[in-house]
């Protein structure tokens, strides 16, 4: 009877993003929005490891995922990180900094978002979610302007 209450699929939502963290509009990383459901379609939460790539997007293809931009791994397995990323709208969402690298993402470009969740009973549920990457001409330039320079230590 349990299994009746237990994920048995994951959706990528389209509040998913790229997106500054600390409103400099300077994209931090990939803020995603997923939502894990029932046999029935309800959500529910999920424990276990969530896997994360980002892919450059191949137009007109019958594959779109390209090369493989950045991964990331995040594991919810206590109840403060159940509480961390689980929203009141039912979904989690998870804020994944580019990690050391991932230099190829750009304004105006579409890319693929995969997420993987693993079960306790080790299956595996996915989703694939393609994204536009847009931003107003000149914002993240503006935001690099205003930014103070950096100086050396000890200059």
């Amino acid at each position: 009877m349990l299994s009746l209450m237990l994920p048995t699929h994951i959706k990528i939502q389209p509040f998913t993003r790229i997106a500054s963290f600390d409103n400099d509009n300077i994209p931090d990383g990939v803020i995603v929005v997923l939502r894990a459901t029932d046999r029935f379609g309800d959500p529910v939460k999920a424990a276990g490891p969530f896997y994360f790539e980002l892919y450059s997007y191949q137009p007109a293809s019958g594959e779109p995922k390209g090369q493989r931009l950045a991964f990331w791994e995040e594991t919810v397995d206590t109840a403060d990180k159940v509480a961390g990323h689980w929203s009141h709208a039912q979904m989690y969402e998870f804020k994944l900094g580019w990690p050391e690298g991932a230099t190829s993402v750009r304004p105006g470009s579409k890319y693929v978002l995969t997420a993987t969740y693993r079960t306790p009973w080790d299956e595996t549920m996915t989703d694939e979610y393609t994204m536009d990457f847009s931003v107003p001409p000149g914002t993240i330039q503006r935001a690099i302007d205003k930014k103070p320079a950096q100086t050396a230590p000890g200059a």
